[in-house]
């Protein structure tokens, strides 16, 4: 108590002195200091000029009195003599008498001849004499004589006295001087400097961030201080500090209340303890439910409802952070999940206490319980439900097999029709070559059985019968070029061997067992590359996905297309062939991209579209040939596909057992 009443009466006389301050220059302690140093400085200074000024004073004045004592030598000393020489004693001690009231001459004396003659007073202490002959010239012999001599005397005492009063005159003026100065400098200091600062202090003093003041204005006083000098940026920056203060002041305020509101509607509990588990803090939900008195700082072992969570207390034991201490409580006898996380508080190697957050987790805990439970019930169900989706999965899988064979076959039987029907064309022209020979050859016999066959029937005959025979042979080589053609390509369709093949002989084949179909629209499917490059591959697969390639661009892209167009070019590139298709049709749209390869999507669902021919080519390609397919087009220009294929296709590890 005592100690703070005289902190109290410290505080309060230091106020009285500051505001004693602001008014009178000279309760400045800083001004004063540096009036002492001036004062100081100042004294020494003048000191030292006086002591100079006083020497240089000490050699004039004795310099003065030599002069002085030269001029009786030189001036005076003859009309001594002269006077003496006439007798004129009378004039003699008027001339003493006048010498003597010339400065710096105190003491004189004549002695001639016993005679003594004196002027003034004698100097017993501190005096300055000299002695000097006094000469006439003789008028008759024109010689110097000697007629008496002459004392001078001084008085170093009025020097001294001069010098002393000097000194005191000079130092009381320049003492005044100094103390006028330092009284200005001191109130000039008090207006530019004092002023200001205390009302830079003053406005500190008083400042509150909750309820911020008008922003700082410093006096300034005409000649004595000016607007942008260096106290008035220290003003500048007090103010831009004070307003940071204050808009921290307020953020953090704001995000005190914050956090009070959301500790207050929050169902968690907040609290700290100290380093000895004492409870010094905890949120107002906490102390509801636990019934805690916290003014008392229980601790928190002897609370009731958690002295049964020794897992905690285990962690608060350890004084070291811990987190996901799951702990059951019992309150109001209904039972609860609390998680626990701490966080252990140092200063240095001292532990401080604990800072913990718990978070009632009781329905979360009663859902993972029931989840737990149903999970264990969805076991039994899945297993059922996984032995059904098997068994419908294989089943789709046996549908999609069928259907994919299906296709297969529906394109081969698609060749056979159109291979049979362009067989049945050279076969047709042989027919008839074949009753125009026999034609020929029954006219030709009758003629010569009849004896009536002349030269020029023979000749005509004959010719009948060659073109005939040309006729024949020419469609018998047409259509055994088409089976054997359609028997290869037929082959390759349905066969999945690996062999080492010519591409441009397979393709070629290919293409012209598809002419029954190309021929529709019509369109020539062109095909380029080096016709000597071989792969070691499955030329049946390759040759069922740029079949389904052609039918496709012939079904789908060229019906409002008046001049079709279909390129095949392929070249190798590395370890890879590369296969490049393109027809000129109506292109597909960017948001069909993806799904024209998805099963059973088709644009002619209703005009017998399966929507399987892509999907085949995609799985072909990706699954048996290993490669890669990259597909790009746009409405109204056509479609591109680039064929990536292995030139020797790797072995299954069936094919290398």
């Amino acid at each position: 108590m005592v100690l703070i009443v005289l902190l109290q009466q410290i505080i309060m006389s230091r106020t009285k002195q500051f505001e004693e301050s602001i008014d009178n220059p000279f309760y400045s302690r800083i001004g004063r200091r540096i009036i002492l140093i001036m004062i100081l400085l100042s004294g020494a200074i003048t000191l030292l000029t006086t002591l100079v000024q006083l020497s240089w004073e000490y050699s004039e004045q004795f310099d003065s009195i030599d002069q002085r004592q030269l001029e009786v030598r030189d001036i005076h000393a003859p009309l001594l003599a002269s006077s003496l020489w006439s007798f004129d004693l009378v004039g003699l001690q008027q001339r003493l008498d006048g010498l003597v009231n010339l400065p710096r001459i105190a003491y004189l004396k004549v002695v001639a001849d016993g005679y003594v003659f004196e002027a003034g007073t004698s100097i017993q202490e501190n005096s300055i004499q000299s002695q000097y002959p006094l000469f006439h010239k003789n008028p008759d012999s024109s010689v110097l004589e000697r007629v008496g001599q002459v004392y001078v005397e001084s008085d170093a005492n009025e020097v001294y006295d001069y010098l002393i009063r000097e000194f005191i005159y000079t130092l009381l003026l320049n003492m005044f001087r100094t103390l006028v100065v330092c009284a200005i400098l001191l109130i000039v200091f008090h207006r530019s400097i004092n002023q200001r600062i205390f009302a830079i202090a003053q406005y500190l003093r008083t400042y509150n961030p909750r309820h911020p003041a008008e922003p700082l204005e410093l006096p300034a006083s005409f000649w004595v201080s000016r607007h942008g000098d260096e106290l008035n940026w220290l003003g500048e920056e007090t103010n831009k500090i004070t307003t940071n203060v204050s808009l921290l002041y307020q953020n953090i305020r704001q995000e005190q209340i914050r956090l009070n509101d959301f500790a207050m509607v929050s169902s968690d509990w907040l609290w700290e303890t100290d380093e000895t588990g004492r409870l010094i803090y905890c949120s107002e939900q906490m102390q509801v439910a636990l019934q805690i008195d916290i003014e008392q700082k229980p601790t928190i072992t002897n609370i009731e409802a958690l002295k049964t969570c020794h897992e905690l207390h285990r962690h608060l034991l350890r004084h070291s952070d811990f987190s996901k201490c799951e702990q059951q409580i019992t309150l109001n006898c209904i039972t609860h999940y609390f998680m626990f996380q701490g966080r252990a508080n140092f200063d240095g190697d001292k532990f401080l206490g604990f800072r913990v957050s718990t978070i009632n987790i009781t329905d979360l805990k009663l859902a993972q319980l029931n989840l737990q439970e149903l999970n264990r019930n969805l076991e039994y169900t899945v297993a059922e439900r996984t032995v059904d989706l098997k068994q419908s999965m294989e089943q789709l899988h046996r549908a999609q097999d069928q259907l994919v064979e299906r296709e297969k076959l529906a394109a081969l039987g698609g060749l056979v029709a159109g291979v049979a029907h362009e067989v049945n064309t050279p076969l047709g022209i042989a027919v008839t070559a074949t009753s125009v020979i026999r034609d020929a050859a029954n006219e030709l016999n009758t003629a010569f059985s009849n004896q009536t066959l002349t030269s020029t029937q023979f000749e005509q005959v004959m010719t009948r019968l060659t073109d005939g025979g040309s006729m024949l042979e020419t469609n018998l080589d047409r259509a055994a070029k088409l089976i054997r053609d359609f028997k290869q390509t037929a082959v390759d369709q349905v066969s999945e061997s690996r062999s080492q093949f010519r591409i441009h002989h397979v393709l070629d084949a290919l293409i012209a067992s598809l002419h029954p179909e190309t021929r529709k629209v019509p369109v020539d499917p062109i095909l380029s590359g080096d016709q000597q490059l071989q792969m070691n591959s499955l030329p049946g697969v390759l040759t069922q996905v740029i079949s389904n390639l052609i039918l496709n661009s012939v079904n789908h892209a060229f019906e409002q297309q008046e001049a079709a167009q279909i390129d095949i070019h392929y070249y190798q590139q590395g370890d890879d062939i590369i296969f490049e298709y393109k027809d000129n049709g109506c292109g597909v749209d960017k948001s069909l991209h993806q799904k024209i390869f998805e099963p059973f999507y088709t644009s002619k669902r209703g005009t017998g579209g399966s929507g399987l021919g892509l999907n085949l080519v995609f799985n072909l390609v990706s699954q048996k040939l290993k490669g890669e397919l990259s597909f790009d087009s746009e409405v109204g220009k056509g479609v591109q596909m680039i064929i990536t294929l292995p030139k020797d296709l790797p072995y299954e590890p069936d094919e290398s057992e």
